[in-house]
Order: structure tokens, then C-alpha cells, then sequence
């Protein structure tokens, strides 16, 4: 045996759905490897600095930030309010959560998977708190610090803005609250290698509290342009399409980067995952994904174009939010409760025709549009357009994330990131004085690896 433990590969069946094969490495020849036996390793080697870190902790989630701008003017369609006021407290309210508060909640999330990010086989192309774990100590006490200034930005908002202050508060705490149930749940991972791992309460609990973060930011901005205080039945409508769709969104997300832990052989996806790498939340999910591909790269490979069992999380999450966003769409816009329910039916029928058919999923979704338009005239309900519009948002959603790859997570957020870097670097410089900013624009911040 040379004295070297042996790679062995087994077939281990996936719920009766799939069958994957798993190939537990050692950890001496991994680190021999470099970090390069997965499929996002091979196609990434640049790394993050730890400035550009802290003024964008997460770039490739920066699509999210359009969640509350998208339900506010939803709601305004819907036939909200919009004045001055409305949209400065939208926007103070957008810049808190966005910019404020969410990145420090990112933060806190890095800090407590420092370790386990360092073992993941993309850790440079992740973009998460860069290590390596030598470097620890400097570089979560950075993270910490700006991300406790972030809500100290929020707290003088508060106080200068006192009218925002309860809306801020709330946001905060939400933010917070839903992060420790995360954070709770998330900490009982990591016990296995085994791909796909066993499917336990606190796993199955996780991919349904990671929507929360969803509602909440959709919710934010509804609420902005629409008072849901006396509508109640609306409001838990909203929040469900908003939670469902959280959940199918981040579901067939964590599906796809759970392939860099991938190789293909013959066709046939080979996994390679340790316990310590504490992913098995994404882990959990390949037992939905189809088992054989002709891709050589599971990095380039759209995984979830194809038919997946209507029992993935991320199938049975979209046709919930489906539902529940053509029930949303007619309570916002007053329709009568018999046409609601009517317009909720159909659009689950619709969201689950698009599950099931995935070569036409297109003319699916615009024909669900058209046929809930059309029926919404007949009816003779207010605002038929503005109705359709939650659930045409839901579905023309799920059509871009189910197109995504591996390696084209987050490319849309490039030119953004880039943005935000243009706008808040030159105010870092002038802080920190032309030497600090030089250090950090060098290896003293991206930091040896």
C-alpha cells in the first residue's frame, strides 16, 4: 500500500431517486493536490483581498439587493401609496438592509465558518473572509470591527432619523433573528463525508429557515408602498410566495455549488467531501440532481435545466410561491375572493407545468402569464396586469436561476460589486492615508496563502 491510504469509490443510492458515486479522499493527498479536486477549484485560483472584502463581503449575493426595490414597485402597481416621503423612507430603509445590516450579517456568518471555508475546494473563487487560517486573528478582528461599525451606522440613522427608527429596529432584529436560528441549526453540521448525507430534522429545517431572509426583504419593501396592517390575509400571502420563493431560490443555488466538491467519470458524477468541510447542507441536496451528465466540467454543467424529482426542495418551494404569488398579486389589487383563489390555482398549475416540463419553459411561463391575464379580464377584475405581475416576477426568476452553472453564480454581480468599489473605495483611501492604502492594496491585505 506504500504506507498511503487508498481512495475507494462506492455507489450509494439517493432516496430511491439517483444514484451517486462517492469517493472520500484522504486528506494528505487533497492538500498534495492543492485544492484542486473540484470542479470550481480547477477554474479558479484568484483570490480576494481582505479590503475588498470588508467593503463587499458578498458580490456574488448582490442580486438580492433587488428583492425590496422589486416588491416596492409591485406594490405601487398594486396600488399603493407613492409620494416624497414614501420613497426616502424606501430608500433609507433599502440602504440599511443592503448595505448596513445584511453584509454584517454575511460577516458574522464568514467569521463562524472560517475554518470550514479554508477546506472548501473553491475557497479563493467563494469570495467569503480570506484566510489563510494563520492569518485568523487579524483578519476576523477586521471583519468584526466593520461589521459592528455597520450597525453602528444603523443605530445613528436611527437616532437621526427617528421617524425610521422603529422601521430600522425591526429590520435589524429580523435580520439578527433569522440569523441565529441559521446559525443554530447550521452549527449541527459537518458530522459526515457521506455524499449525499443522511436527511435529519436540523437539515431539513435549515433549507427551509434560509427562505426567512427572503420574506423579510420582500416584505420590507410591500410594506413600504402598500399598509398591510388591516390586510392580514394579504400579508401572509406575501410572505409565503416571498418565503417559497427564498427557499427554491437558495435550494437550487447551494444544489449547483455543491458540484464543486464534483468530478465527472465516464458520465457519472464522483464526489469527494470530508466532514470538516461542514457542507452538508449543500451535500443534502445532490440526491435530487440527475446522476449522469455528457459534461466534462460539472462546473460548466446546468444542472437543473433538466427534469429534476418534483420532491427537490427547490421544485416543491416554487410551486408553493407560485401559489401563492398569483393569490398575492389579486389581494393586492382588491380582487373578490372567488377570482383569488381561482388566480392561486392556476398559478400553481402553471409553476408546476414549468417543474415538469423543462424544455418549455418559456412559453409555460408566458403562457401561464397570458392565460391569468386573459381570465383576470373576463372577470372584470381591477388592475388585471398588475395582478399577474408577483407571480410573472416569481417565475421569470426561477427561469434564470434554474439556467444558472456553477460557474456563472454571480457573474451578473460583477459589474455591480465593481460599482459599489468605485463609489466607497476612494473614501477608504482618504481614511486610512496613502500608505495604509497601499499596504492593503498589496500582498499585506490579500495576505499570503
Amino acid at each position: 500500500m506504500n504506507g498511503r491510504s487508498r481512495t475507494t469509490t462506492s455507489t450509494a443510492a439517493a432516496s430511491g431517486i439517483t444514484r451517486v458515486s462517492v469517493a472520500p479522499a484522504p486528506l494528505r493527498e487533497r492538500a498534495a493536490r492543492g485544492r484542486d479536486d473540484g470542479a470550481a477549484g480547477r477554474a479558479r485560483k484568484s483570490g480576494r483581498s481582505l479590503v475588498g472584502y470588508l467593503l463587499v463581503p458578498r458580490p456574488k449575493d448582490m442580486v438580492k439587493a433587488l428583492l425590496m426595490p422589486a416588491t416596492f414597485v409591485l406594490g405601487v402597481l398594486a396600488g399603493g401609496h407613492l409620494d416624497g416621503d414614501t420613497l426616502v423612507r424606501a430608500a433609507v430603509a433599502w440602504v440599511a438592509l443592503e448595505l448596513l445590516v445584511y453584509p454584517a450579517r454575511y460577516q458574522w456568518n464568514d467569521v463562524r465558518g472560517f475554518v470550514a471555508d479554508q477546506a472548501h475546494p473553491d475557497e479563493r473563487g467563494r469570495g467569503r473572509l480570506p484566510g489563510p487560517v494563520a492569518r485568523a486573528r487579524a483578519h476576523v478582528t477586521a471583519s468584526c470591527t466593520v461589521a459592528l461599525a455597520r450597525l453602528a451606522a444603523v443605530a445613528a440613522l436611527a437616532l437621526l432619523l427617528p421617524g425610521l427608527g422603529g422601521l430600522l429596529g425591526a429590520i435589524t432584529v429580523g435580520v439578527f433573528g433569522i440569523a441565529v436560528a441559521y446559525e443554530a441549526l447550521r452549527a449541527g453540521t459537518g458530522r459526515t463525508g457521506r455524499v449525499p448525507p443522511p436527511l435529519r430534522p436540523r437539515l431539513i429545517a435549515l433549507w427551509v429557515v434560509v427562505g426567512a431572509g427572503y420574506a423579510l426583504r420582500g416584505m420590507v419593501g410591500l410594506v413600504a408602498a402598500v399598509g398591510l396592517g388591516e390586510r392580514p390575509v394579504t400579508l401572509v400571502a406575501a410572505a409565503v410566495a416571498l418565503w417559497a420563493f427564498g427557499i427554491a431560490f437558495v435550494t437550487s443555488r447551494w444544489a449547483l455549488e455543491a458540484l464543486a466538491f464534483a468530478r465527472i467519470d465516464d458520465g457519472r458524477l464522483v464526489w469527494t467531501a470530508r466532514a470538516e468541510q461542514a457542507r452538508e447542507h449543500l451535500l443534502g441536496l445532490v440526491r435530487w440532481l440527475p446522476d449522469r451528465t455528457t459534461e466534462r466540467d460539472p462546473a460548466a454543467w446546468a444542472a437543473l435545466r433538466s427534469r429534476t424529482p418534483v420532491t427537490a426542495p427547490w421544485n416543491l418551494a416554487l410551486v408553493l410561491a407560485g401559489t401563492a404569488a398569483g393569490l398575492t398579486g389579486m389581494l393586492l389589487t382588491g380582487a373578490q375572493p372567488a377570482p383569488a383563489a381561482a388566480a392561486a390555482l392556476l398559478g400553481g398549475v402553471a409553476a408546476a407545468v414549468a417543474v415538469f416540463v423543462p424544455r418549455g419553459r418559456v412559453a409555460v411561463v408566458l403562457a401561464g402569464a397570458v392565460a391569468q391575464w386573459g381570465a383576470l379580464v373576463a372577470e372584470g377584475a381591477p388592475r388585471p396586469l398588475a395582478a399577474v405581475l408577483p407571480w410573472f416576477a416569481v417565475m421569470a426568476a426561477y427561469l434564470v436561476f434554474s439556467g444558472q452553472r456553477l460557474n456563472t453564480i454571480g457573474t451578473s454581480d460583477e459589474r455591480v460589486r465593481a460599482a459599489v468599489v468605485a463609489v466607497f473605495a476612494p473614501v477608504v483611501h482618504a481614511v486610512v492615508g496613502d500608505a495604509t492604502w497601499g499596504a492593503l492594496r498589496t500582498g499585506g491585505l490579500r495576505g499570503s496563502r
